[in-house]
């Protein structure tokens, strides 16, 4: 708008001049030269072409000749500065500039810890609707696709997500998105590219070396990678997938707590309990490899069906390619291409071969769920759910990897026992809360810890002397010093910078939440009588 402006201010400023030095004739007759501010006014409202008139006096004709000359440059100057801004208002790098203001203010006005999360699809939003709903961090979103971060604005989260159209992995991008700002704490990057994550991941660490890093790979180099930047949790969903299925054939209490860990429910179905037949795995690539090796593992037997290719060079029809592969003989199939198209197609033709066979299937696209479930599959691994889930547990829940590399070792009456404790004292699909022993989340417990000593039986075990215990069990502490303690007992006590993981039922966990934020309120619970707020001196 620069050269705009020169002109219109030029426009502006020649007949002002003019009008000034040109005289004219007052009522009287007599000689009279405009004032600067009679000259500013006339030009101001000619220029626009609203035209009140000839003031303060009738003009001369020479005047006249200026006002002319004024018409015919004024105009113009308008409709070029006019157009020039309208071009402008139209240019994508100023509106996206504008953005960019607009954002990078959202950001620094944000007060509370907060997260960016690289890429807006499927995982992400999950992993928003979760970290939004419990309130203890806002984010950021980071998206060079208009449309995803247009269809983010659509969904009006409360509080307000600042979001901007523009490339992560650009070092001034991760800057404006508040990367440097002390409560910025986590940095996700979900992108369905391994090389983008690598290089959001690579800059991050750079811009700031506190800041936490969760990155999602889908590719066994671009994990080790990923390590060897030093991001602080990667997800592999083809990992967590094959530990499922490990963990399936092993017990099926120990595969119920880590689904319950990331999201399922805490109840053991027939659909829990996997075959020890033979296996058809159908797919390829690093998930295939992933999937046999947990087979080698469990010792077994299995065929492996790359179907992508295998089914282009087969000349019979799906029916018999399955049926040369075993499909009569065998306990399970597992449909696990990269098109979910593919899998349900898997689906469909085992199950008219063999209604009984157990299928796994590796669902990619959260819309195809119902079809899946339509066909009768046993078991299905969502993958963007997985990843949101993990993601979420490693920012809010931490605690929950150490609890499931614990209880691994459990034999089966310690996994039943677990399963029926949780289920007895809670439900079948409790809440899985991680809290700190902090001034921010247990404000009166920390101000008792720092003269008494508190257990964990004192808080949970009829706290009101009413006979009632809270619906509540501590499935592990982790210490300050990083020391795991696994399902504590009740006299276990408790230390400031703990933190908690337990399940409880809602109610149950408000209770608890005025205990450890109320002086009064735990000091009754304490000590069984209420301590008294006013002591007179006599």
């Amino acid at each position: 708008m620069r050269r705009p402006l020169i002109v219109l201010n030029l426009a502006h400023a020649i007949p002002v001049i003019l009008l000034t030095l040109v005289p004219g004739t007052d009522a009287n007759g007599h000689l009279f030269h405009m004032s600067f501010f009679d000259a500013m006014y006339f030009v101001a409202y000619t220029a626009t072409t609203i035209g009140f008139g000839e003031l303060p006096y009738t003009f001369s004709y020479s005047q006249r000749m200026v006002v002319l000359f004024t018409i015919y440059l004024t105009v113009p100057a308008w409709f070029y500065a006019l157009g020039s801004l309208v071009a402008l208002l139209q240019e994508k790098t100023f509106i996206a500039a504008l953005k960019m203001n607009a954002f990078q203010r959202k950001v620094a006005n944000l007060r509370q810890d907060f997260i960016i999360i690289c890429g807006f699809n499927q995982a992400s939003k999950l992993l928003i609707d979760k970290v939004n709903a419990d309130n203890l961090y806002r984010i950021v979103v980071i998206d060079k696709n208009p449309d995803k971060i247009e269809q983010l604005d659509i969904e009006t989260y409360m509080p307000s997500i600042p979001s901007i159209t523009a490339d992560a992995s650009m070092t001034g991008v991760l800057k404006s998105s508040g990367i440097q700002f002390p409560n910025c704490k986590f940095i996700v990057t979900v992108f369905d590219d391994d090389q983008l994550n690598l290089k959001v991941a690579v800059r991050a660490r750079i811009l700031n070396e506190k800041i936490q890093i969760v990155s999602r790979s889908n590719v066994r180099h671009g994990s080790e990678n990923l390590f060897n930047i030093g991001v602080d949790h990667v997800i592999d969903v083809f990992e967590i997938i094959a530990r499922r299925i490990d963990y399936a054939l092993k017990s099926p209490y120990l595969f119920n707590l880590l689904s319950w860990i990331q999201g399922g429910n805490l109840h053991v179905s027939k659909t829990d309990v996997l075959p020890t037949g033979k296996y058809i795995v159908c797919s390829g690539g690093r998930f295939g490899k992933t999937i046999q090796n947990t087979l080698i593992k469990n010792c077994i037997d299995y065929t492996y069906l790359d179907i992508n290719k295998d089914i282009h060079e087969k000349v019979s029809s799906d029916k018999d390619f399955f049926l040369e592969a075993g499909i009569m003989e065998a306990s399970c199939v597992i449909a696990g291409t990269k098109d979910d198209a593919i899998n349900l197609s898997i689906i469909a033709t085992v199950r008219a071969l063999n209604p009984n066979i157990f299928v796994i299937v590796r669902e990619n696209e959260l819309e195809e769920r119902s079809l899946f479930s339509y066909l009768r599959v046993d078991k299905i691994f969502i993958l963007d759910q997985i990843a949101a889930i993990d993601g979420y547990n490693y920012i809010d829940r931490p605690s929950t990897f150490k609890f499931i590399d614990a209880i691994a070792s459990f034999d089966k009456e310690k996994l039943v026992d677990t399963l029926v404790s949780i289920t007895n004292k809670v439900n079948k699909r409790p809440p899985l809360i991680e809290m700190a022993i902090d001034s921010a989340h247990m404000y009166a417990l920390v101000s008792f810890l720092e003269h008494t000593s508190v257990s964990i039986g004192q808080l949970l075990n009829n706290p009101y002397r009413d006979n009632k215990n809270l619906k509540i069990i501590i499935l592990g502490i982790t210490r300050g010093d990083g020391e795991f303690l696994l399902l504590p007992c009740d006299d276990t006590p408790l230390q400031v910078g703990d933190h908690l993981l337990f399940a409880s039922t809602r109610p149950s966990l408000e209770i608890f939440r005025t205990i450890v934020n109320h002086y009064y309120e735990l000091y009754y619970v304490i000590h069984g009588v209420e301590e008294k707020r006013f002591r007179l001196p006599w």
